[in-house]
């Protein structure tokens, strides 16, 4: 299932280009990142949801500048902390697929302690980590993955400490779903991401990537296209765990350990050889996999382990909902001024009801007269017009002010069939609509400042070469308060006016001055 775009009675499917930005990728000529990148931007549109759905949350690195270059929404966030962004978003709105995005520095130094929580606490997320060995965007320091005796900048003599193997880290904090792939096998990595997005949970892939610049060929004692074979095993569920060159050598269990066998050499047959699971519930089995490296054993590709438990959004809906069913929706007043307690009192003296307030606690009745006083002020500022007015819909101004549904125009019109619409219906600005789509603006100035100016050609120049495209604008159901905020702040002249059902017109600070001071005086500003 593909998701679409709607423009009018047209239903147009989402491609790879929908989620290509217009903005320069900057990476490395040669970096691993530009394959990952690729094969998001192609497996987006084929998983059947919204475009406006998908969120990209990254920490730092070279990997975190994954926001910018897919054309979706996004967060660029701080060192480390993207699971705890993305944890937040995704219980405050279920319905998004939100996508994290980091590196082996970032997701296993300063960002370790979040990626563990994000990971046992199962939130319906995916988790790309981006494991390149080194610290790529700080210029070649070593990481937390980087192996024994690589030598950096921060390690001249090499390293010296036992590096964190990404896939175990995953399963020790009981992650759902572990699986691995490679830069280097577009094809393979994209069904690794399908898996990892259908997956009801907590989705870690761990990404094997080059870096060209600090640490060039950190995998290719496995990766190579002469020993890939021989180095690489492929992981299919159902299947046995089969490799190497002629397809004879296999995996087999003994205790706790694996070994390396071939079908047909000291009595092995293929029915000693270990079937796939990544169903089994127990994660020792895929513990055992993850350990799997070169040289003395080949290191495995795909999913590991994909088990199911309850995601963390959908217990804390749960949660909600039990809440309101036992003591209902709940009063935020109340929550505010705190609990009531009762006064200890002595014998024959009526008890009274106290109030915290920090750690003081006020008489019952004092609390009462400070609501009383609060709700006569509230009642005493809807008394005022001005504030009364600035709480009506914007629909209101624009039955009365703002252009109709009637007065607009298509991106391709000429410029001179914008200025005789203009002309013809005594406005300074239109909507540019193609279809039920809002594209721009086109005012008055926008026409005197660029035709005037650069002498364009009025009658085969169109109207979408004049605009800025997608503006900001407001629903019609917004108050005019946020209205004029929402003009003031962006210091512009015009504001356009959405419904569900497509654009309605547009609105100034005069429109709404207009409405303000007929509502209030009785009179027409132009009487």
């Amino acid at each position: 299932m593909t998701p679409a775009r709607s423009t009018d009675s047209i239903i147009t499917p989402l491609t790879r280009k929908d989620f290509v930005p217009k903005v320069d990728v900057r990476w490395c000529p040669g970096c691993g990142d530009y394959a990952i990148l690729s094969t998001a931007q192609k497996i987006f549109p084929e998983l059947g949801i919204p475009r406006e759905n998908f969120v990209i949350i990254s920490g730092i690195g070279c990997s975190s500048r994954f926001p910018y270059y897919l054309n979706t929404y996004g967060f660029h966030t701080i060192h480390g902390r993207a699971p705890t962004i993305a944890t937040g978003l995704k219980v405050a709105n279920p319905d998004l697929s939100v996508w994290i995005i980091t590196g082996d520095g970032d997701g296993l130094s300063i960002g370790g302690n979040h990626l563990m929580h994000v990971l046992r606490r199962n939130l319906d997320v995916t988790i790309l980590l981006f494991n390149n060995r080194v610290y790529g965007l700080t210029k070649g320091q070593y990481s937390p993955t980087s192996l024994p005796g690589h030598k950096t900048k921060t390690s001249p003599m090499g390293s010296i400490e036992t590096p964190i193997n990404p896939l175990c880290f995953a399963l020790a904090s009981e992650a759902t779903f572990v699986a691995r792939t490679i830069d280097t096998n577009p094809k393979h990595m994209l069904s690794v991401f399908h898996a990892a997005a259908n997956h009801k949970g907590t989705s870690f892939v761990e990404i094997l990537q080059n870096c060209v610049i600090f640490h060039d060929n950190a995998f290719k004692d496995v990766a190579s296209r002469d020993v890939r074979e021989d180095q690489i095993l492929m992981l299919e569920h159902g299947k046995p765990l089969m490799f190497g060159r002629d397809k004879n050598k296999g995996i087999r269990i003994n205790g706790m350990t694996t070994e390396v066998v071939t079908v047909g050499q000291k009595g092995v047959k293929e029915d000693d050889i270990v079937t796939h699971n990544q169903y089994n519930m127990d994660p020792s089995y895929a513990y055992i996999l993850a350990q799997m490296s070169f040289p003395d054993k080949p290191t495995p590709m795909g999913v590991l382990r994909s088990v199911k438990r309850p995601t963390y959004a959908d217990q804390v809906r749960d949660q909600i909902t039990k809440s309101i069913e036992q003591r209902g929706e709940g009063n935020l007043q109340s929550l505010l001024l705190g609990t009531y307690f009762w006064s200890y009192h002595a014998e024959g003296q009526k008890p009274k009801a106290s109030v915290a307030d920090g750690s003081v606690f006020r008489p019952y009745d004092e609390e009462i007269e400070i609501q009383s006083e609060l709700k006569a002020k509230a009642e005493k500022l809807n008394e005022n017009p001005l504030l009364r007015f600035l709480r009506e819909p914007v629909k209101n101004v624009l039955g009365k002010y703002g252009l109709t549904s009637g007065i607009f125009v298509a991106p391709h019109d000429s410029i001179a069939k914008t200025i005789q619409t203009m002309k013809k219906n005594k406005v300074e600005c239109l909507l540019v609509v193609d279809g039920k789509k809002l594209v721009g603006i086109v005012t008055e100035r926008d026409i005197l400042l660029k035709v005037a100016l650069q002498k364009m050609d009025r009658e085969t120049t169109p109207v979408l070469s004049l605009i800025k495209i997608r503006p900001e604008k407001i629903h019609e159901s917004s108050t005019i308060g946020y209205a004029i905020n929402k003009l003031s702040m962006g210091k512009f002249r015009h504001l356009p006016i959405q419904s569900s059902e497509g654009p309605l017109g547009v609105l100034s600070i005069r429109n709404i001055l207009n409405y303000i001071y007929e509502s209030a005086s009785g009179e027409h500003p132009d009487s």
